[in-house]
């Protein structure tokens, strides 16, 4: 089988973009071979298929899970190729900096996706955690649509206590991250159940704004507040913004770059 992907590198979350329509029972065995190709160095793998709820495109991930920095990425792809569209008719320009909306698994509404083409990066709008949850040892879960993270605090990544977590709680939901939390230091391991993938993440999108929204309820304080993490792959910022009636609304971002297209062949 050929297929036609894009790289994309969000803070060092390496996501392969596939193009070409592949069905959905093969995805996660397909993703699996895309993940041992070393020359592409992929943590993750989504899929572009059909939308189904009005957005201007739509990306399934390997394992059906939600992945914030695939969907900032997914956008970015999508209004820098409308962007160039325009500019090749010589009556209009495309514009350099904009919102998108898409589609991506995880999510049950749209997402927007503000992206800016001259800073090389892009925000997504994010679906809010909906629960907390503590584990059998009392450690807090982050609840969300799609995916579920585990907040471990100045803690130091250990294979042995990783599994361990892996195997008590990781196969409740579609994924399961683990996010290794010092100050605005930030460690995201996350597995996906259906792809049966455990993978030392370069970044965490959702991972980092389950971090920020855990730390948020701390203080609970009205008005926009603004996390920034340093993980292994670059920083990810997030920003919450919490109403007066309590209600909070997020978005997630930075930098990202996209390669050429390529094709490869399974």
């Amino acid at each position: 089988m050929k297929l036609r992907i894009i790289m994309a590198d969000p803070a060092g979350n390496r996501t392969a973009i596939v193009r070409t329509p592949v069905p959905a029972d093969q995805r996660a065995q397909i993703a699996a071979e895309i993940l041992k190709i070393r020359g592409l160095r992929a943590e993750q793998v989504g899929f572009e298929t059909s939308p189904v709820m009005g957005g201007a495109g739509r990306l399934d991930m390997m394992g059906g899970e939600f992945c914030g920095n695939a969907a900032r990425s997914y956008g970015y792809l999508l209004w820098k190729e409308i962007q160039e569209k325009q500019e090749g008719k010589q009556e209009t320009h495309g514009e350099t900096a904009g919102n998108i909306m898409i589609e991506i698994s995880g999510s049950p509404h749209p997402l927007n996706v503000f992206c800016d083409l001259v800073q090389g990066s892009s925000y997504a709008q994010m679906p809010m955690p909906t629960a907390i949850e503590y584990s059998p040892d009392g450690y807090p879960l982050v609840v969300s649509e799609g995916i579920t993270h585990m907040i471990l605090e100045d803690m130091e990544p250990d294979q042995d206590l990783i599994r361990r977590l892996v195997d008590s709680c990781g196969q409740k939901w579609d994924a399961f991250g683990i996010m290794f939390l010092k100050g605005e230091e930030l460690i995201p391991v996350v597995y996906v159940a259906a792809a049966g993938s455990l993978v030392y993440e370069s970044s965490c999108g959702s991972g980092s704004l389950a971090a920020a929204w855990y730390q948020e309820r701390k203080v609970a304080r009205d008005g926009l507040s603004s996390y920034s993490f340093q993980e292994p792959g670059g920083t990810i910022r997030v920003d919450l913004l919490r109403e007066k009636d309590g209600r909070v609304s997020g978005r997630m971002g930075g930098a990202l770059f996209l390669e050429k297209e390529t094709e490869i062949e399974l």
